[in-house]
């Protein structure tokens, strides 16, 4: 039970984004990298966009494949869990969700470098609780709304770091792909049962 409420918080904090820049349609890897404690088996995050559609699939060996489906312009997302009860997509409201600009602070700094051929700007972030600063590095010409679990910056992050529980994670982009995905990619399979998060729990946990 734990694995499945911790995976399904793990892919909606990677996944809360804002509103902001030019629109984006096509494809987005970035490697996952956990540097504290190290973990010398790379993941994978891959983010399917089609302007305000969007599927991120992440790929970790702790904790396998998870996947979120997210209609943006909808304000709704769906998490998708296959379990021994069955496959389930879990509804979650981002306007409910605590803006996660309460727990780090940014300030732009002169710096660029390019990331998977795209030229970068660099910010550095402080989080709260950490005395140690980040260096991030974004670029302002698409929106951050595809990728990121920070509200309020100026664009896609292609560099970045995120803090948790389980440690410290850097993010970096791999490679881009303009293209236009097919539609179906984001509707979720009918096999799945849409359910919220307390319906999910209590049938996973019923005898």
């Amino acid at each position: 039970m734990k694995y499945f409420i911790y995976l399904i918080a793990t892919v909606i904090v990677s996944t809360s984004v804002a509103q902001k820049n030019a629109v984006f349609s096509g494809e987005l890897v970035y490697n996952i990298e956990r540097i504290n404690p190290k973990d010398s088996i790379p993941s994978k995050m891959l983010v399917y966009a089609k302007d305000s559609l969007l599927k991120i699939i992440n790929f970790s060996s702790t904790l396998g494949k998870q996947e979120m489906i997210k209609h943006l312009r909808l304000n709704r997302s769906y998490v998708l869990v296959s379990t021994t009860k069955g496959d389930f997509a879990i509804k979650s409201d981002h306007n409910k969700m605590n803006d996660t600009t309460q727990s780090y602070t940014f300030t732009k700094k002169f710096g660029r470098k390019k990331i998977a051929g795209l030229k970068a700007k660099r910010i550095i972030v402080s989080f709260k609780g950490v005395e140690k600063k980040f260096t991030f590095y974004y670029t302002p010409k698409i929106n951050s709304i595809y990728n990121g679990s920070f509200q309020n910056l100026p664009g896609l992050l292609l560099e970045y770091y995120l803090v948790n529980e389980n440690g410290l994670f850097k993010y970096t982009l791999e490679d881009i792909k303009i293209s236009d995905p097919p539609l179906e990619i984001f509707s979720i399979p009918s096999k799945y049962k849409k359910v919220s998060l307390e319906e999910f729990i209590m049938q996973v946990s019923a005898q």
